[in-house]
């Protein structure tokens, strides 16, 4: 999956600070970890081909399902199945568990392929044609379907990883440079892992924290979501939160946060964040520049 490295939650909290969409940055990240993958895999495609003299598609199998050289989440990938699914399904991500399904899905796709050709009336060709260091091999119809399938896969784990993981890299970033701009002093504010709540029998992450000059602490939720996204409104009553900040908001999530006593802080389209902030850190009373 992908890990959003320095230089991409920089460039996405420096977007959020000026108002600006932030989804760019996740796309292009999202880009430039996919044509890498997929250049190497083309690579390991001609060595593997060139190493090969199985017949129809187990050379496929033997280099990249059943190889020991990667994974078995690299196996599944490369078979047409994530690994994140497999869980999903299974409720395991046990190292035979994977392999066998990966192993099942490549005899399934490789029948459906085989079943395709031979219904087909059209005399449709497909083929890639891969080079090298001057030498080059030609994948046919069955190999070419098999490497798009995985190409596929791997473009749809690397998004769904991306996705799901920018709020959490994030969070922290922007709102500790918010304090940052704002003059916070250090002792007020805190980006520490909050996971145990001893006022109750169950874990509960906290985004962030904030402290007054009472030396209160004030719970800060960040949520990276498009408008209408009902969980921005709901999170308030789980984790007694005092301030909110998020990418967009609809006007149904303000009036609930207006009723309910809550600040925040809606950064799309936004030109005045760090007045809009320094309003809300006046508000709790916490101390700034």
């Amino acid at each position: 999956m992908m890990s959003f490295q320095r230089q991409v939650i920089d460039r996405t909290v420096d977007k959020l600070l000026n108002g600006e969409d932030y989804r760019k940055e996740v796309i292009n990240s999202i880009n430039a970890e996919f044509f890498d993958f997929a250049i190497l895999f083309f690579k390991k495609i001609v060595a593997a081909k060139l190493d090969s003299c199985e017949i129809s598609l187990e050379w496929y199998k033997k280099h990249f399902i059943n190889s020991k050289d990667y994974n078995p989440a690299e196996n599944a990938i490369y078979a047409g199945m994530n690994k994140k699914t497999i869980t999903n399904i299974y409720g395991t991500a046990n190292k035979q568990v994977v392999l066998d399904v990966a192993n099942a899905n490549f005899s399934y796709l490789s029948a459906m392929i085989d079943e395709l050709n031979q219904d087909s009336t059209d005399d449709i060709g497909i083929s890639i044609k891969l080079t090298y260091h001057d030498v080059y091999v030609e994948l046919n119809l069955a190999e070419s379907l098999l490497v798009i399938n995985a190409l596929a896969t791997k473009k749809a784990a690397i998004s769904g990883g991306a996705w799901s993981s920018i709020g959490k890299k994030v969070e922290k970033p922007l709102v500790t440079k918010l304090c940052v701009l704002c003059g916070v002093p250090k002792e007020y504010m805190d980006s520490r892992a909050f996971i145990k709540d001893s006022s109750l029998d169950y874990d509960r992450e906290i985004d962030y924290k904030l402290y007054n000059r009472s030396c209160d602490s004030i719970r800060v939720e960040v949520k990276l979501m498009g408008r209408g996204n009902p969980e921005s409104a709901d999170v308030i009553y789980a984790r007694d939160t005092k301030l909110f900040i998020a990418d967009t908001l609809s006007e149904q999530n303000k009036k609930q946060f207006a009723s309910n006593n809550i600040s925040y802080i809606e950064m799309k389209n936004n030109k005045d964040i760090i007045s809009d902030f320094k309003k809300v850190l006046d508000c709790l009373d916490v101390p700034h520049a």
